[in-house]
């Protein structure tokens, strides 16, 4: 048996060469291949095993259980695939091309810009592939991000297969296959555009504004908000007969802030419905990266910082409000770090140049120009050593709880020393652990004013966001930043604020960093937060401040 494929669009499986399926012993056996090919080529520990596939219920012996049922599989499979045996845990080894889940996704990144015949067979081939919900056998926690990843995904193909065929005046083949794609979506903007369009096109006007009034009264009852200006202008052409309707409206992309207008008229605008948009890019050193975009206007980027997850993030009350505030009058671009949230977790490198060449790459991947950018915590000084080495790039930085020395290196005395050590001690013993007291030490410092509902989800994102052994690394690493050098090299209007009371980060260090950047202004807030709560007067006060001054500066 040679070729064999690994298929993880719905229930898990191999397909031998003729895509006949190769009989699976157990659903166990459809877990674990699940779980192997969620990390392709990453090392999965025992531990991780045990949890994704026992959850609550684990045997008696779950090393000696997960043992057994690698020894199965590796007698199931066959070249080109290889499940190897590692010190901290198994790693299946496979090709690119024999993942059905690897495929999918490159065929809708290629059909994003592709012709109109060639996004059809793109699309075909893609949805072709599809044979449901991946990782369907695994009901774990770890598992909801990247379900709903590759089911964005088949949405996606779905709205570029129906626009392409409009596009080819294939009407009765796209009114087929969009008239489902919206009852399955009914809130969903672009499948209503592509279908009112085929609809004019096929000559039914009056069931293209029936598309757009049911769209528009489920959103104003369901949700409170109007549909889009560009679906109303839809409905407009459709109304005035034009020859030659203009294409329906495609996802907000990345642009630069030069190309936007943010007068009077842009603020007069009805809000959209706040969603986000979760994708993936690669690095130079191979490794996979998380991005999130929401909002719609000038770019605004977030530099990453400690402890975050773009899903879990999105609902979470620690930062729920930081994100749909600062997507109101911008395009929020934030990612999850390497080692952290939805982004891989165990890259080789994992130091701080690293954290910079991230930032760098997300920037590319969007292809944006020039930008404000956000650093918070740590991720100040990422933003900041950015600034440096593209200051064509960034058009104005704001720091919030920013800081230019880690602990170490900063630390002038053996009690410094020793109070920075005692830190990355702390979550080494603590951090893995199901009591969640040793994680409260961080909770308590840098929410001290937050209420027990948001103190207990810092905890639960600490747990989410990493493993023990990350967090130990990124202490490591956060105790000897040193960017001070780089601060009198800033080119750009610069904004530091920071919590006038703080514990966690005392506003020593950003005056530090005020003192030297030239083309600064320091903004001390009412504050003993280092991550604002929504009731604080803080909270409003640094929005306005950073909204006036991305506006008004050059």
């Amino acid at each position: 048996m040679t070729g064999v494929r690994i298929a993880l669009l719905g229930s898990a499986l191999l397909l031998d060469h003729d895509d006949q399926p190769v009989r699976i012993s157990s659903r166990r056996q459809r877990q674990l291949l699940a779980a192997l090919g969620s990390r392709i080529g990453r090392v999965v520990s025992s531990d991780e095993l045990v949890d994704w596939l026992w959850d609550e219920r684990p045997p008696a012996d779950p090393v000696a259980a997960v043992q057994t049922l690698v020894s199965r599989l590796r007698r199931t499979l066959a070249p080109p695939l290889q499940l190897v045996t590692e010190a901290s845990g198994y790693c299946l080894h496979c090709p690119q091309e024999s993942l059905d889940a690897d495929q999918f996704e490159d065929l809708v990144l290629a059909s994003r810009s592709a012709a109109a015949t060639h996004a059809v067979a793109l699309t075909s081939e893609a949805l072709a592939l599809w044979r449901g919900v991946p990782f369907v056998d695994i009901d774990h926690p770890d598992f909801g991000a990247v379900r709903t990843h590759y089911e964005a995904l088949r949405l996606e193909a779905v709205e570029i297969r129906v626009d392409a065929l409009v596009e080819l005046d294939r009407h009765s083949e796209a009114i087929a296959l969009a008239e489902p794609h919206v009852r399955d979506n009914p809130e969903r903007e672009r499948p209503v555009a592509a279908l009112m369009r085929a609809l004019y096109a096929d000559g039914r006007q009056t069931e293209a504004l029936a598309a757009y009034r049911e769209l528009r009264d489920r959103l104003i009852d369901d949700l409170g908000v109007d549909p889009s200006p560009e679906l109303r202008e839809l409905e407009m052409a459709v109304l005035r007969q034009d020859p030659d309707l203009s294409p329906p409206p495609s996802p907000p992309s990345p642009r630069s802030s030069a190309d936007d207008d943010a007068g009077p008229a842009a603020e007069a605008t009805p809000p959209r419905r706040l969603e986000q948009r979760i994708r993936f890019c690669g690095t130079a050193d191979g490794v996979r990266i998380a991005l999130a975009t929401s909002g719609t206007g000038p770019p605004l980027v977030k530099a990453a910082n400690w402890m975050t997850h773009l899903d879990y993030d999105w609902e979470s009350p620690v930062w729920r409000h930081w994100l749909h505030g600062l997507s109101q009058q911008h395009e929020l671009i934030r990612y999850d770090e390497r080692g952290c949230g939805l982004s891989d977790w165990y890259p080789d490198r994992f130091d701080f140049d690293a954290w910079v060449d991230d930032l760098a790459a997300i920037v590319d991947y969007l292809e944006l120009e020039r930008f404000p950018l956000l650093g918070i915590s740590q991720g100040g000084a990422v933003a900041l050593a950015y600034a440096v080495r593209h200051p064509e790039r960034v058009s104005h930085l704001v720091l919030w709880g920013a800081y230019g020395r880690g602990r170490l290196a900063r630390a002038a005395t053996d009690e410094q020393r020793r109070e920075a050590l005692m830190h990355t001690e702390l979550a080494r013993i603590g951090w893995g652990n199901d009591d969640p007291a040793f994680r409260q030490v961080f909770t308590a410092q840098f929410m001290p004013d937050g209420n027990r509902e948001q103190w207990e989800a810092f905890n639960e994102l600490q747990r989410r966001t990493t493993s023990p052994e990350n967090a130990v690394r990124f202490m490591e690493v956060f105790a000897g930043i040193d960017v001070i050098d780089l601060a009198t090299e800033v080119q750009c209007p610069v904004l530091i604020m920071h919590s006038r009371d703080e514990v966690r980060v005392p506003a020593t260090h950003s005056r530090e960093l005020a003192a030297l950047i030239p083309d600064s202004r320091f903004v001390p807030l009412p504050s003993r937060n280092h991550i604002l709560m929504e009731h604080e007067s803080a909270w409003q006060m640094f929005v306005d401040e950073l909204t006036r001054f991305v506006r008004d500066q050059p």
